[in-house]
């Protein structure tokens, strides 16, 4: 992750703003072993963990704020380091990648297809990417379609974030966004064709597996009639898995290939190739039509609160149900009124990570792009009981 390691962070006054980046006070954790950098730019907000060691100060990226492009995060670094006047010790800040940090046209966050999304195009949808070749294969290939493509490794996004601008492609949006959620914001019959090609195996996880009972459902839903879900895996395990989930539907039409040559093929499969691994091509075919789903509503607090008054309720907990949890994991003072509280929500097998920023202009999660999902809904009306009782 990016980080600097610096002297001192005294010379700093903060608040402070400096070109287009606005950099709010330091918030101290309730255990004094760090503190929680707050920064805007644009329309995004994203944190910072700061350390004071015994010899040094490290700042370094939050993962759970991850910005796209990364240049982003290098450029607030890059301006902390000149603004503090201190020695630097250790920076892996490239300067060339910090003198432009503009955010894609390519990407777009969740919060876009929520509130702003209208598609009058097919629509391909292609579940962790990784180096792009068949995501972009597939955009040239259709170039009257919209490619949507997920992933949630950063370097891969920036990769392929890259090539669209070089290549001039323009059919194709890429989202930094858990799959198993990000088909909850489509609408219904709008999805021709759905890629999940070489996922993580996650043998020891299987509840971290993208190819799941409501990962199957959603896709139904998204489907267009005679519409596909492909799977493409070497793990036998991953195959017979998932070959399960898809014959205890009531209904089901699937083909089943193994070895099969495509016109295009991942650096994973040359791979697999020259080990001699078998590949193996699971083809849902959807023969439903399904209804439209009513939008959600939004992840709003009506009314703000006094950060003191969560400063004396707070303690680190979890609250239990049956379809989703609450874990409060931390508490960041800035001053009496306002402060940040560390909590993760949502789906046990797919849970949010945030911040809740406390000040007195009202309430919102950092990030951003926590959409009311089924359970993150849930949660979020049982946030608010404990907020205002």
């Amino acid at each position: 992750m990016p980080n600097i390691q610096i002297s001192t962070i005294e010379n700093l006054s903060f608040p402070f703003k400096k070109e287009g980046y606005f950099f709010y006070p330091l918030a101290k954790s309730s255990d004094n072993k760090e503190s929680i950098l707050l920064v805007s730019f644009e329309d995004k907000k994203f944190t910072f963990i700061v350390k004071k060691r015994e010899k040094d100060v490290l700042i370094k990226a939050d993962k759970i704020t991850n910005v796209i492009p990364i240049a982003v995060i290098q450029k607030a670094l890059s301006i902390l380091a000149k603004e503090s006047g201190a020695e630097i010790f250790y920076s892996n800040v490239e300067s060339r990648k910090t003198k432009k940090a503009k955010i894609s046209p390519y990407f777009k966050d969740i919060n876009y297809f929520y509130n702003e999304f209208k598609n009058d195009r097919d629509i391909l949808v292609e579940v962790g990417f990784g180096s792009g070749r068949h995501l972009l294969y597939q955009a040239l290939k259709n170039p009257n379609s919209l490619i949507i493509g997920l992933e949630i490794h950063r370097p891969s996004i920036d990769q392929v974030l890259r090539r669209l601008e070089v290549e001039g492609i323009k059919n194709v949006l890429v989202v930094n966004y858990d799959a198993r959620i990000f088909l909850e914001f489509l609408p219904s019959n709008s999805v021709s064709k759905i890629f999940v090609h070489f996922p993580v195996p996650w043998d020891k996880k299987p509840h971290r597996r993208v190819i799941c009972e409501d990962f199957i459902n959603e896709s139904i839903r998204v489907l267009k009639k005679d519409g596909s879900l492909e799977l493409r895996t070497d793990s036998d395990n991953y195959f017979k898995y998932s070959f399960e989930l898809f014959l205890n539907l009531n209904k089901s039409s699937m083909e089943i290939y193994k070895n099969r040559d495509l016109e295009v093929s991942s650096k994973y499969e040359d791979r697999w190739r020259r080990l001699n691994k078998n590949i193996y091509d699971l083809i849902f075919k959807n023969e439903e039509i399904s209804k439209e789903k009513e939008k959600m509503p939004p992840l709003d607090f009506e009314k703000s609160i006094l950060f003191s008054k969560i400063k004396a309720k707070f303690k680190k907990e979890k609250i239990l149900e049956k379809d989703f949890f609450i874990h409060f994991e931390n508490l960041y003072e800035i001053d009496k009124e306002e402060g940040l509280l560390k909590i993760s929500l949502g789906a046990y097998q797919k849970s949010e990570h945030l911040y809740l920023l406390i000040s007195k202009e009202g309430m919102e999660y950092i990030p951003s792009n926590i959409l009311p999902s089924y359970a993150n809904l849930k949660a979020h009306n049982k946030l608010k009981e404990w907020l205002y009782g």
